[in-house]
């Protein structure tokens, strides 16, 4: 114990027992010599406020004991406080004299013009890049794989004036549209079903992850055999793919519900149906819109796989034929098109994501 606690509480306590002490031998005495029953009730009282006094005066000494203490040692401790030398303390890490200035990094949203300035700087240097490659292949001798931009350019010039262009873009973009409508449709029942019923979680996953692990193209001989080399083929292996990447981020996006919004559901006295209803939909909602995004991703790369199975028409099936016939400036065209189509698509969903999820 600290020298300075015990010796204010051994004081204290001697101060208690000699008040005692005066007390009961008095009290003794006079109880002693009481002659009537009355007077010794009344001294039998007495003795018990005095203990109840007593009882008193002795909490408050043990609290303002305390107290004090407390006290001594605060004051103890600003004493030692003010005896040390601040200068000759190690600087802290983020001192400017030693180490410069330090700025916390900003995670906040970019300007818009700053971030489309960035993005158009970046294209045309790819570009001037992409040109001055095809210029020294041209000007050594070698064979360059890689054709120059204005021949893509005239290339696109030439397809879009006959409209075959228009008729490979066509094809492309119905397949696309059906699978991927057709894989919206049933991943988001699946992936809701998945997250809210253990067993058709445990019936679903392991042909899910297994197929995962498979690339599309693999599908392709099997399913031409199976489907034919006519549409079927194509809208399936889109819609496969489509499948697996939505209904694995639904899955995912239901199981992170938070759970306290479900209890306080349940504390309101909501069934299953309106807890689904009103709490897992909504909360999951911006997870779908992401899901359909990746979706469209999962649906472009897919496309030229689908295209294999015999496809007269469709721009995988355009960038096979040139690449095969090495007519790489035809097949740049179809490839740069192919991207920039995912892009305006990737873009729409993205637009409306940010319209529909405000509250977010």
């Amino acid at each position: 114990m600290d020298v300075f606690k015990k010796r204010i509480t051994e004081e204290r306590k001697e101060a208690l027992n000699q008040e005692k002490d005066t007390f009961f031998t008095e009290w003794k005495e006079k109880y002693h010599n009481a002659e009537t029953k009355e007077a010794k009730l009344a001294l039998l009282e007495e003795k018990k406020k005095f203990e109840e006094e007593l009882n008193k005066k002795k909490d408050a000494y043990i609290e303002l004991t305390k107290k004090e203490y407390a006290d001594e040692k605060k004051a103890k401790y600003y004493e030692r406080l003010a005896q040390v030398d601040l200068n000759t303390l190690s600087k802290p890490v983020n001192d400017v004299a030693t180490s410069g200035p330090k700025k916390m990094k900003d995670f906040s949203p970019w300007a818009k013009w700053k971030s489309t300035t960035v993005g158009i700087i970046g294209i045309v240097a790819v570009i001037i890049i992409w040109f001055i490659y095809a210029l020294v292949a041209e000007s050594r001798g070698d064979t360059s794989f890689i054709s120059d931009p204005v021949s893509v350019v005239e290339r696109f010039i030439e397809t879009a004036s006959n409209g075959i262009l228009w008729k490979h873009m066509g094809a492309s973009f119905s397949r696309i549209l059906v699978g991927y409508l057709i894989a919206v449709c049933t991943s988001i029942p699946v992936g809701f079903l998945m997250a809210w019923y253990k067993p058709v979680r445990a019936f679903f996953d392991p042909f899910i992850q297994f197929l995962r692990c498979i690339p599309p193209i693999a599908y392709v001989p099997i399913v031409v055999a199976i489907m034919g080399p006519l549409e079927a083929p194509k809208y399936f292996i889109i819609w496969l793919a489509v499948f697996l990447t939505m209904t694995v981020t639904i899955y995912q996006g239901v199981k992170n519900v938070d759970l306290t919004l479900v209890k306080a559901a349940y504390t309101f006295g909501a069934r299953d149906r309106n807890l689904f209803t009103g709490v897992i939909v909504p909360s999951a909602f911006p997870f779908i819109l992401t899901a359909m995004r990746l979706g469209v991703g999962a649906a472009m790369t897919t496309l030229i796989a689908a295209e294999l199975t015999g496809a007269t028409y469709g721009l995988g099936s355009f960038i096979n034929n040139q690449a095969s016939n090495l007519r790489m400036d035809y097949a740049m065209m179809g490839i740069i098109l192919l991207g920039i189509f995912g892009i305006i698509l990737d873009k729409v969903l993205l637009y409306t994501e940010k319209r529909l999820t405000r509250w977010k």
